[in-house]
């Protein structure tokens, strides 16, 4: 994974709502095997290949209140607080369990070499 400081600036100079470094978090998750949580389909059919994130219709932006529920995916709704959606970086918190294993797996696999 390279991360160009440029693109994200110096020390003292991130400003929110992104300035947490959420989105390196979300771009190593991607380097690591992982798909946005709504599937990048603009609807319901769209999916992560894990299945203990729903699917949601389309990505949620800032700081939603819970639960954002699409997708007939009530009662907890859309996992919007998980890095792999692209809300403001106060906003994301986790990764799954299952997101978790998938990035391990490429960890043992495709990014072996990182081992």
């Amino acid at each position: 994974v390279v991360i160009n400081s440029q693109a994200f600036g110096s020390n003292g100079t991130a400003q929110a709502p992104f300035n947490k470094g959420r989105t390196a978090t979300h771009e190593v998750g991607h380097y690591l095997n992982l798909r946005h949580i709504w599937g990048d389909t603009p609807d319901c059919s769209g999916s992560d290949v894990v299945a203990d994130t729903p699917n949601c219709a389309g990505p949620n932006f800032g700081t939603p209140t819970w639960p954002v529920v699409t997708c007939n995916n009530g009662p907890s709704g859309d996992m919007f607080m998980n890095y792999m959606d692209y809300t403001d970086d106060a906003a994301m918190f986790m990764f799954s369990t299952q997101q978790v294993l998938r990035m391990r797996t490429a960890l043992e696999t495709t990014r072996s070499g990182l081992m």
